[in-house]
């Protein structure tokens, strides 16, 4: 390749079938052009030590050719002499904090309500962390008692988040995950492996939004959360499967503790959500522009696969509306005074614990969902039916893409949902 010259990166092309080509300057060693499809990039490419450096200097058309090269010659020099531009350029980037790390991945990436609470749980895991933990992982299939032994991790916030290493994410992810919650401790006590799991899940989030964002990884940056794939230290996270029996005595004595429990609208809350199959926040933040008494129809916008959905109102679920209506005190449905967000908190933990004790049923609001869609599956409704109701991405199977069921459909099988539960109670 002869000496780059203004007319000569002009003329350069790509022949045919070709993504990208590479032309080097005879004269500078290292100083070259990348030519793609839509532009032309000067680079500077050379051997530093063992290691091979290859710097962006700039776009053609915005820099000319001399311009390209002068940089080239200044940037040879100073890597020549151990100090590299483009290292000096992001050193304030990886002088932030973790607190900062999180701070600019949470203002920079939209996430849904739920997930920033979860977000900032997570945080609280790289705070200074005091505790008891097992001293070794349980075994699950052994009947052998482990010991717990006291914890106490340091905070990791106020560091910069480059200085932490590898070696620290195992000892602090290992200590975690054997940690047993403090209201675990005198009954049948477990390690919090999947707070663990999701608090290190979004760490390596934040880390790789950040190296992505400043090219971090041009440094040698590495995301240290890595080390948790690569040493198989991942937990492995049983999907749960717990549920609210209908066909027991259980669920009535719940039904009614629900029914009865002080704060009507609470209880309301957790019923309506059982017979719709529903989310818990997306319940949680209906609002009375979503609900259509006309046409007993309730709207669920923005949902967790970023689709709409309307789905028809059965008896019991209009009664509840309606007498939400009658109490309404602002724009959510389930309007909450002691709330800052003005609705009922997601989940009423408060209501939760009292209504265990009442019917001395464990369960959680997540534990609706799988009783909604193990009665339906007893009912015999068609699985694309509940997968809908259910607001499952209409990925997951092509045919319920094309084929969404009815309107009709739905009110038939939430109908055939409320009798079988309400003759129940």
């Amino acid at each position: 390749m002869p000496k780059l010259t203004q007319s000569v990166v002009k003329s350069l092309t790509l022949a045919s079938g070709e993504s990208q080509k590479f032309y080097m300057d005879d004269e500078l060693t290292g100083f070259g052009v990348r030519v793609s499809p839509t532009k032309k990039v000067f680079y500077l490419q050379m051997r530093v030590g063992h290691k091979v450096m290859k710097r962006r200097l700039g776009e053609y058309g915005i820099k000319s050719v001399d311009q390209a090269r002068k940089l080239a010659l200044q940037m040879k020099a100073q890597l020549q002499s151990g100090v590299d531009p483009y290292a000096a350029k992001i050193k304030g980037v990886t002088d932030g904090t973790l607190d900062e790390l999180f701070a600019e991945y949470t203002k920079d990436v939209e996430h849904k309500e739920n997930t920033r609470i979860s977000i900032e749980r997570a945080k609280k895991k790289f705070c200074d962390v005091f505790g008891q933990a097992f001293k070794t992982k349980p075994n699950g299939r052994s009947v052998e008692t482990v010991e717990l032994v006291p914890v106490q991790l340091a905070s990791w916030m106020k560091r910069r988040y480059r200085d932490i290493t590898q070696d620290e994410v195992l000892a602090r992810f290992d200590a975690i995950s054997r940690m047993v919650p403090a209201r675990k401790i005198g009954d049948k006590p477990a390690p919090i492996t999947r707070t663990a799991n999701q608090a290190f899940k979004y760490l390596q989030a934040a880390y790789n939004y950040v190296i992505r964002k400043h090219g971090l990884t041009k440094t040698g940056f590495e995301n240290p959360v890595d080390i948790l794939k690569t040493a198989r230290r991942w937990s492995r996270i049983n999907r749960r499967n717990s549920f609210l029996n209908t066909s027991q005595p259980s669920f009535v004595q719940w039904w009614r503790a629900c029914v009865d429990y002080e704060s009507r609208v609470a209880g309301d809350y957790i019923l309506f959500t059982l017979l719709q199959g529903g989310r818990s926040i997306e319940c949680a933040t209906l609002k009375w522009g979503d609900i259509d008494f006309k046409k007993r129809e309730v709207a669920y916008r923005d949902t967790k696969n970023g689709l709409d959905y309307v789905f028809p109102l059965t008896p019991l679920a209009l009664a509840i509306l309606e007498r939400r209506r009658k109490e309404k005190i602002n724009d959510f449905v389930f309007g909450y005074k002691e709330s800052r967000t003005g609705r009922i908190p997601c989940p009423p933990q408060q209501a939760i614990k009292k209504i265990r004790r009442a019917c001395g049923e464990h369960w959680s609001m997540h534990d609706l969902r799988r009783t909604f869609t193990t009665t339906m599956t007893s009912l015999n409704v068609h699985a694309f039916t509940i997968a809908y109701l259910m607001k499952h991405s209409p990925t997951i199977t092509m045919t319920l893409s094309y084929a969404p069921p009815t309107k009709e459909q739905l009110l038939d099988a939430l109908v055939r949902f409320e009798q079988h539960v309400s003759t129940r109670v």
